[in-house]
C-alpha cells in the first residue's frame, strides 16, 4: 500500500524538461572591459560563451581572461596579428603560421592555466589544409556560415550550420548575430536545434549599447538569451561540448 502511494505521488508530480540543443554564443578579438560587465547577464540566464582572444596574450590579457575562466566561459584563440591563415601560408607555409601566430598565444595560456580548445579563423579564410593544421593543436574550428549557406538562405534550412554529433575534431559554420542581422531569422534557427537536439554558433564581437557593425547590442543579447531560456535550450562555451 505505502509502495502504491508512493508511485501515485511520482506520477503526479510535473516533469520538468531537459535542456535540449546547444547554442554556442562566441564573441571575438578583445573587448574585455564590455565581455566582463556583460557576465552579470550571462549568470542571470546561467549562459556560458566562448571569448576568441586576438593579440598579445599580455598581464591585462590573462587576467580578463582568467576572470571569464573562472565564470564558466570558455577561452579560444584568434590569431595573434589576426592574419588570414590561407594568404599567410601561401606565403610562408603552415607550419609558420601555427609557430607564429598562435604558439605566442598558447603558451602564455597554458603558463597561467588558461584552457584552449578552440581556434576561430581571422576572417574566416580557411581550407581544408589549413583544417588539417589546426587540427594538431586545437579540437575545435569556427568560420562563417557563408561556406555552407546562400545569401538567401534562411539559417534555419542551411544544414550545414547545425550540428548533431560533435565529433573530436569539428569545424563550426557560425552565423554573425551582429549589427542589423534578422532576429527572426536566428530565433527560428535557434529553435530548430533546440528541437532536433544540435549545436548552433553564434558570433559577434563587441557588446554595445548601439547598433555596429559586427556587433551586438545590450538589448539583441538579451532578446536571445531569453529566448533560449523558453526553448530550454543549452547555452555553452565550446570548452563544454
Amino acid at each position: 500500500m505505502r509502495f502504491l502511494h508512493i508511485l501515485i505521488i511520482m506520477t503526479t508530480l510535473p516533469v520538468f524538461a531537459a535542456p535540449h540543443g546547444k547554442l554556442c554564443l562566441t564573441f571575438d578579438d578583445r573587448f574585455f572591459d564590455s565581455w566582463i560587465k556583460a557576465d552579470e547577464v550571462f549568470k542571470k540566464y546561467d549562459a556560458h560563451v566562448t571569448f576568441f582572444v586576438c593579440g598579445k596574450i599580455d598581464l591585462e590579457a590573462v587576467s580578463a581572461l582568467k576572470q571569464l575562466q573562472d565564470a564558466g566561459h570558455s577561452i579560444g584563440l584568434h590569431a595573434l596579428k589576426h592574419a588570414k591563415m590561407v594568404k599567410y601560408t601561401e606565403k610562408h607555409g603552415l607550419t609558420a603560421y601555427t609557430k607564429n601566430e598562435i604558439m605566442p598565444q598558447l603558451e602564455v595560456c597554458r603558463k597561467n592555466g588558461i584552457r584552449i580548445r578552440a581556434f576561430a579563423y581571422p576572417y574566416s579564410q580557411r581550407n581544408a589544409d589549413t583544417d588539417k593544421e589546426l587540427f594538431k593543436t586545437f579540437d575545435f574550428l569556427r568560420t562563417n556560415c557563408s561556406l555552407v549557406k546562400s545569401p538567401d538562405e534562411p539559417l534555419e534550412k542551411a544544414d550545414g550550420c547545425f550540428v548533431k554529433e560533435v565529433k573530436k575534431k569539428q569545424l563550426f559554420y557560425g552565423f554573425p548575430a551582429s549589427g542589423n542581422f534578422n532576429m527572426n531569422e536566428v530565433k527560428a534557427a535557434m529553435h530548430r536545434a533546440a528541437e532536433e537536439n544540435s549545436v548552433l554558433v553564434l558570433y559577434a564581437h563587441n557588446i554595445t549599447k548601439k547598433r555596429r557593425k559586427n556587433h551586438i547590442t545590450d538589448s539583441q543579447l538579451l532578446e536571445i538569451l531569453e529566448y533560449a531560456k523558453t526553448l530550454k535550450i543549452q547555452l555553452c562555451g565550446m570548452n563544454e561540448l
